[in-house]
């Protein structure tokens, strides 16, 4: 064996489990130095699979033995049975939504249409243009969080992203998303990165790691024991101490090591003495070959021609398409494919799965880095011209033209217009960068510059830069007067307005385009949308309802389902607003009737407006029907109308007594893209459920305010509401009602006006406890008022409220909870009785008022609403009334008592092994909400897995 001669044939990444095969036997491989590691990740693997779920990152430098644990870690889970879920970011998708997670759902394609796979085809759609890239990244995530959760539902499962310091800005927030739900679930994620460098993605990611104490494996440098016993499986021997002494300068990194003593073997550099392998006295080098040297050796043994195409090859990036390369290269399949058999046989690259890789990226770019810079830019720009013709992912096109300071051709100007819908939602960083650079391009005629332009202001929109899409069109318009009536430019002008939230803005250029455009039925139907919906944003109410009737002529008059659709929105809205639910349950009706006949927009949410009227006219059921189909509807279209449906069932949850899940709704809203501006609407939510119940009493000032934005002109009340409920906590019940009372006032002729009624019965309330008999009169006054516009059980029951409290009459406030029984209303159905027993105790029937107070009392502790219960026993206490037959006390805090109804059919259906999304159907909740009351039941049981929760259902 003295001249015995060896070569290293490696998997994918130089660091991985080595394969060492001598020219004449078969192969054979060896894992070193990782041991403990192993056993650790191991034992993480049997902790998930108990139902614990875990995350664990693994650390370390280039080539140091991340993926080699990995691929010994993927070896033992497979052995137990654990699906394993693999995928590896790479530095040239980093601008590429979701490409790193992608690869997971990538096991489950059998058919290359994407239509059959709902995740994909959000990935590849590119004809909807929604509100936004942010909206359209949170229904993307949900629907591979749901993923992740029906996987978990089958069994134990190890889910992996290599080099995730790579991973695009999207799949770092999946990544961050899932250490957030796993600790329930059957899951292991493992992360393996570079300590350095980290981009602010990444270090989001890993600070919510430390945050969360996730276990961290950094590898260090093999020993030098282990490397000893890398060194002998490479060579056969052991190895003496010259070559040790050389080893030694590869500072214990496998990569170094392998590379360093594959020169060596190829220099003849090694001898075998006996059974100790050194050195040989004549080999040519005495001091460490750095790695790019011992590159540029490995790939001066190959031919001049694979030379030649190995570099440009790897300026393309990790992979390695021969057809691709052969085209750009303009060489025949054949000479390429040569050329990467050598580089196979050498070392350089290796496959994976049915692809052809380069062994390491530091390899790749070591190679591509043998090309002068001029050189690799022209590879690419090449590559992006020849491969317009394939089938190759466009984002792939794009990004090789943009990677040079090349002007686009014509030819790659016309590709980039006929794909731009696409690229944008494909890759919108992207799309930004090629269309600005398009736009640039010196002496392009007029048409292909304005359209260029437009697309520039869409791929700006799309990607939440309003100000510079404005920015963009008015320079451009500026530069060409004579294209001021370009139409749409016009309209990118309008939607970057509408975008900054200056409508009224938005509402002018609308106009002046309706009257001085020569306008197709399908712009001018865009236009008059806006001009309805933005007015009546703006509370412009009648002008919103003469745009919405124009609109809505215009689309019956010429079979435009956009344009009828507006239309109908405006007038809904409108009516909704007046107080005329029935005619805008009409109308709502008639737009979902547009919507399920073929017309798929998803500019605007075609059942919110439907959910809202079914809620008021206290349909409550059909309304819960209404929201979980749209929450279902906007999760594959447009997440940016998430917020509102989720806000809207947190409401309905807070009416019919299901705080529980109107807290989780609210916190569901919280985490969706807030387009519109619902965040402080679900902080308000959760806080007037926490101060009724006794668990929310924080400082006025720090209760978010209305910002502005549109999804807070619907909801005006809360603000006031929370803050004088909490000044009424600490005593200050005359700053309360003035809270109120001004917001009754001011919100009375706005978009509130539907829903202000809520604040009504603390209204009459604390006027009577204060003496305000004007405040008083004030409100019946308003509360009848609605009742005459649409007469439904809530409103009943508010008007009759308030005139009991106003005229101490127990009749009125009796018959008050007997319209929200029937409205299904448990907490002012309690308010009513509330207010009957003090009404009671000061005309001196005490039987009667104990027994208002006890009804009071028990819908106040269903609720679990202490703060009530509290203000009610103490209201009459001074009438000499104490409760009679007590209630039932509050629910317990900890085992199977604890746990809410909803709690216990989760928890069933759990037991029955149905997934969260599963559960989230069947019950008509978000999949979030089913998360918080799976940890809620966990909580509550003392448990720690569903898997627990399942056990403790049989016993139980």
């Amino acid at each position: 064996m003295v001249d015995g001669r060896w070569t290293l044939a490696q998997p994918r990444r130089p660091w991985s489990t080595l394969s060492i095969q001598f020219v004449q036997d078969s192969p054979t491989s060896v894992f070193v130095g990782r041991g403990a590691e192993l056993v650790c990740v191991a034992a993480l693997g049997r902790r998930a699979a108990a139902g614990r779920g875990t995350v664990v990152l693994v650390e370390g430098e280039p080539g140091i033995g991340k993926t080699a644990l990995l691929d010994a870690a993927v070896t033992r889970f497979t052995t137990k049975g654990m699906v394993v879920r693999r995928a590896t970011a790479k530095e040239l998708a980093r601008s590429v939504p979701f490409a790193a997670v992608g690869s997971w759902l990538d096991v489950d394609r059998v058919e290359p249409d994407p239509s059959s796979d709902p995740i994909r085809a959000l990935l590849r759609s590119g004809n909807r243009a929604g509100d936004g890239a942010a909206a359209h990244e949170f229904a993307i995530t949900e629907a591979i969080l749901d993923s992740v959760d029906t996987w978990c539902g089958a069994g134990p499962v190890v889910l992996i992203i290599d080099d995730v310091h790579w991973a695009d800005r999207q799949s770092l927030v999946v990544l961050q998303r899932l250490c957030g739900v796993l600790d329930d679930l059957p899951l292991l994620l493992i992360l393996a990165a570079r300590p350095l460098p980290q981009d602010e993605a990444y270090t989001a990611l890993a600070a919510h790691l430390v945050e969360r104490r996730a276990p961290t494996i950094r590898l260090e440098p093999l020993s030098e024991s282990a490397a000893a016993e890398l060194v002998r499986h490479m060579v056969g021997a052991t190895p003496g101490a010259e070559l040790m002494r050389q080893v030694a300068g590869a500072r214990g990194n496998p990569l170094y090591i392998t590379e360093l003593v594959s020169a060596l073997l190829r220099a003849d550099g090694i001898t075998i003495v006996a059974d100790l392998v050194d050195r040989a006295r004549t080999a040519a080098e005495r001091s460490p070959v750095p790695l790019a040297a011992a590159i540029s050796r490995r790939l001066a043994l190959l031919s001049r021609p694979a030379r030649q195409v190995l570099p440009m090859a790897a300026a393309l990036g990790p992979t390695v398409d021969v057809g691709e390369l052969a085209a750009v290269l303009s060489s025949s399949i054949l000479e390429v494919w040569s050329a990467v058999t050598e580089a196979l046989d050498a070392g350089l690259l290796t496959r994976v799965d049915s692809e052809l890789v380069f062994r390491h990226d530091l390899i790749q770019k070591a190679l591509a880095e043998q090309l002068p810079a001029s050189l690799r830019s022209d590879v690419l720009r090449r590559a992006g011209q020849v491969l317009q013709a394939t089938d190759v992912p466009i984002e792939r096109i794009a990004y090789y033209l943009s990677a040079g300071d090349h002007d686009l051709d014509t030819a790659s100007l016309e590709w980039l217009v006929a794909v731009a819908d696409k690229l944008i939602v494909r890759a919108p960083e992207i799309a930004v960068q090629l269309l600005r650079r398009a736009v640039a391009v010196a002496d392009l005629d007029r048409p292909i510059r304005a359209t260029l332009t437009g697309l520039q202001a869409q791929a700006l929109l799309w990607n939440g830069s309003a100000a510079e899409a404005e920015a963009v069109v008015r320079a451009a318009l500026r530069a060409r007067p004579e294209t001021g009536d370009d139409v749409e430019l016009s309209w990118r002008l309008a939607e970057a307005c509408h975008a900054q939230g200056r409508l009224a803005d938005a509402v002018d250029i609308a106009e002046t385009a309706l009257s001085t455009a020569d306008l197709s039925a399908e712009a001018a139907g865009r236009f008059l949308g806006l001009c309805g919906l933005d007015n009546f944003f703006l509370g412009r109410l009648d002008a919103a309802a003469a745009a919405g009737r124009q609109a809505l002529d215009l689309g019956e008059a010429t079979d435009n389902p956009l344009a009828t659709a507006y239309g109908l929105l405006s007038l809904g809205a409108v009516r909704y607003t007046q107080g005329d639910l029935t005619a805008a349950l009409d109308l709502s009706s008639r737009i979902i009737a547009v919507f399920e006949g073929g017309f798929g927009s998803d500019q605007f949410d075609p059942y919110v407006l439907h959910a809202h009227c079914l809620l008021e006219l206290d349909r409550l059921t059909d309304a819960e029907e209404t929201l979980q189909t749209a929450i279902v509807h906007n999760r594959t279209t447009n997440g940016a109308y998430l917020a509102p449906n989720l806000v809207a069932k947190a409401r309905l949850y807070l009416l019919d007594g299901r705080w529980d899940d109107a807290i989780a709704e609210s916190a569901s809203a919280m985490g969706a893209p807030d387009v519109f501006g619902y965040a402080p609407v679900a902080h308000s939510f959760a806080a007037l459920i926490g101060i009724r119940r006794g668990t929310f009493l924080p400082d006025p000032a720090t209760v978010p305010a209305p910002d502005g934005h549109l999804g807070s002109s619907g909801y005006a009340q809360l603000h006031p509401w929370v803050n004088a409920l909490i000044h009424e906590t600490r005593g200050r019940s005359d700053l309360a009602l003035k809270l109120l009372v001004d917001a009754q006032r001011r919100l009375a002729e706005g978009l509130t006006a539907p829903t202000l009624y809520y604040i009504f019965p603390d209204i009459a309330r604390l006027a009577a406890d204060v003496g305000d008999q004007d405040a008083a009169r004030s409100v019946l006054a308003d509360a009848e008022a609605l009742v005459a516009r649409e007469p439904t059980a809530a409103r009943n029951g508010t008007a009759l409220l308030c005139r009991g409290v106003a005229e101490h009459e127990p009749a009125d406030l009796a018959a008050a909870a007997d319209a929200f029984r029937a409205a299904g209303r448990p907490l002012y159905e309690g308010q009513a009785f509330e207010n009957a027993a003090v009404v009671l105790a000061v005309a001196g029937r005490g039987a009667e008022a104990r027994v208002a107070l006890d009804a009071a009392v028990d819908l106040y502790t269903r609720l679990g609403a202490s703060w009530d219960t509290a203000r009610a026993v103490a209201r009459v206490r001074p009438y000499g009334i104490r409760r009679g037959v007590r209630g039932p006390r509050n629910r317990p805090k900890s085992g199977w008592a604890a746990l809410t109804d909803t709690e216990r059919k989760v928890a069933g259906l759990v037991a029955e092994g149905y997934s969260n999304g599963d559960i989230a159907t069947q019950m008509f909740l978000s999949r979030r909400t089913i998360q918080s009351h799976v940890s809620n039941t966990l909580a509550k049981l003392g448990l720690r897995s569903r898997r627990e929760i399942a056990a403790a259902m049989r016993d139980h």
